[in-house]
């Protein structure tokens, strides 16, 4: 089976799943007439290997939406006096294994998949985001509020038969536990406790042009096999987390926390494709039906990591972000430039 080597990456296990649970195609008559057996096998074999209800890939992505949805994070400066303005991407992954285990085999994946018929993978990305921060101590002692939010189309026109799309706000809070100090050239800014309530849509489309004719006269019009993902998410974070200032200029943040998460992540994968013979009459349809709903992970344990630079007001950080997860891992990783006063 070729497919897999054209959708790329983001449907590579569906692709690989195994003939154990492989889509079915129908031939739904228009009750005068029928086709030969030749177009519908070559359909059959073309498609066959995804999985029909793939239902840890369906929630791998629901994790992977979870995952990403933390771009433009502050939680590196929680001691501004002011104002704070961050704006980066952030990309998620769901891992079927551990983080080193999961990124440097690909065959193995493959292998695991005609074993397993279903892995627990996803991706998500968030290429633009934006957070506002306010400290509203002269309200609450201590008290930082944050507001997000993100939004990005990719269209067709950008990446041949891929459609993605997203949209992420939400609000954060943090409180600091401890002030910290400050003695020039090393800064400690204390201890941060942060949660909020952050919602994320993705819509993801992926449509695959199956060989519509062969040698039997008979020909399929527009047989496109169209993959559909709705992916729902509502993540509310527990962290804490320490920072430090070396020199002025290197920042470095370390954290525990967890992500509460709700939602779902709706799934389709469909085909409906006209048949008609040599002297172009109708003869009825092709149709496939897949899909499913899954939940993401409510509980997912993390640990977080930040490298950054400040001069004066700019800051330039990278955030990370290490999942415990059952049955695997995730990560996070984005890229951050904002100003702070």
């Amino acid at each position: 089976m070729k497919p897999y080597k054209k959708l790329g990456l983001i449907l590579f296990l569906v692709c690989l799943a195994g003939k154990a649970f492989a889509l079915e195609i129908e031939f739904i008559s228009n009750g005068m007439g029928g086709i030969d057996g030749g177009l519908l096998g070559s359909f059959k074999t073309e498609i066959e290997g995804i999985h029909d209800n793939p239902q840890n890939f369906i929630r791998g992505f629901a994790d992977a939406s979870v995952f990403a949805s933390h771009g433009a994070t502050q939680r590196a400066y929680g001691d501004y006096n002011i104002f704070a303005f961050t704006i980066g991407p952030m990309i998620g992954f769901r891992l079927p294994g551990s983080l080193f285990n999961a990124m440097g085999d690909i065959q193995d994946t493959a292998d695991r998949l005609e074993r397993e018929h279903d892995l627990k993978f996803g991706v998500n990305i968030q290429a633009i985001n934006a957070e506002v921060g306010i400290n509203i101590s002269f309200l609450v002692d201590r008290l930082y509020l944050g507001l997000r939010f993100g939004y990005f189309n990719l269209t067709n026109d950008l990446i041949e038969n891929i459609n993605f799309k997203i949209l992420h706000t939400g609000m954060v809070a943090h409180y600091r536990l401890l002030k910290g100090i400050d003695l020039g050239v090393f800064k400690w800014r204390g201890i941060t406790a942060e949660t909020g309530f952050l919602y994320q849509k993705t819509t993801l489309g992926y449509t695959y042009v199956l060989d519509g004719s062969d040698s039997s006269g008979f020909t399929a019009k527009d047989p496109t096999l169209n993959f559909d993902m709705q992916v729902t998410t509502y993540t509310i974070p527990l962290e804490v987390n320490t920072s430090i200032l070396l020199i002025k200029f290197l920042n470095l943040n370390v954290g525990l926390g967890t992500d509460f998460a709700f939602g779902k992540n709706d799934m389709s994968i469909n085909l409906h494709s006209p048949i008609y013979d040599n002297s172009d009459t109708y003869q009825g349809y092709l149709r496939v039906k897949g899909g499913g709903k899954m939940s993401p992970t409510i509980l997912n344990p993390k640990v977080m990591a930040n490298l950054g630079f400040q001069f004066g007001p700019v800051l330039l950080d990278v955030p990370i972000t290490y999942y415990f997860t059952n049955s695997g891992s995730g990560l996070s990783a984005g890229v951050t430039l904002g100003i702070v006063f």
